[in-house]
């Protein structure tokens, strides 16, 4: 199996009860530049340290944080919560799995992190009278997505999440394939079956198989969970 790189979402609800117990994979492990690097530190100080963002205290893995509790990861929760964080703690599948994070940008699903309000959904932002950040992490989060794909050269790219987390990876530039799942804004429902199929098949040595259930490079789910295939060669 080739390497596979996935950029998932982050989840308004969220799980800081399990500590972690394992590897720690810090932010210089994954992005291999150092001006991009000292950015999105000092971007996360930025966010995290606002009264607003009500950051918490208990350190978990961020796999953890989002996993347990996410809508978008029920499904994968239910069948597969234990599978995937032994593969990925043992680094028995080739993957490399990331959450684009309203509160740290992008973080590995391996580093340690804390609980927080932030997202990058303007409207839920809004709604929920806490900080939208997609604009404090614009200037550096596309190119560190560009970054890490390209420290994996040849390897398969997966996205899901909403257009406001998926817009990051779209704008990404260069000769990697790329497949994106998007959802509405409130799709983590829409995607969490899809997900689940992902992660089954990525387990098992599959994937070839998902590719060809899903041979679009971008699937909209709509509101009613039904698919939408539109085949595109770059972002929109």
């Amino acid at each position: 199996m080739n390497e596979v790189v996935v950029f998932s979402s982050c989840t308004a609800a969220k799980d800081d009860s399990v500590p972690v117990g394992g590897p720690r994979v810090e932010p210089s492990a994954y992005v291999g530049e150092a001006r991009l690097l000292r950015e999105l530190l000092r971007t996360r100080h930025e966010v995290l340290s606002l009264p607003e963002t009500k950051t918490g205290v208990r350190e978990t893995y961020a796999f953890d944080l989002y996993v347990r509790k996410g809508r978008m990861y029920g499904a994968l929760y239910a069948d597969q919560y234990q599978q995937l964080k032994q593969a990925l703690v043992q680094q028995s599948v080739p993957v490399q799995w990331f959450f684009l994070s309203g509160g740290y940008g992008i973080v590995h699903a391996l580093e340690p992190v804390r609980s927080y309000r932030a997202t990058f959904d303007a409207g839920i932002a809004r709604q929920n009278g806490i900080p939208c950040t997609a604009k404090i992490f614009n200037p550096i989060l596309s190119e560190i997505c560009g970054n890490i794909m390209a420290r994996h050269p040849g390897c398969s790219v997966y996205v899901f999440g909403s257009q406001a987390y998926t817009r990051f990876i779209k704008t990404v530039t260069g000769d990697t394939a790329i497949k994106i799942f998007e959802g509405s804004v409130r799709g983590g429902n829409q995607l969490s079956p899809v997900l689940a199929e992902f992660v089954r098949a990525l387990l098992s040595g599959q994937l070839a198989s998902f590719d060809e259930r899903y041979p679009d490079r971008f699937v909209k789910l709509d509101r009613e969970s039904g698919r939408s295939h539109r085949s595109r060669k770059g972002g929109e």
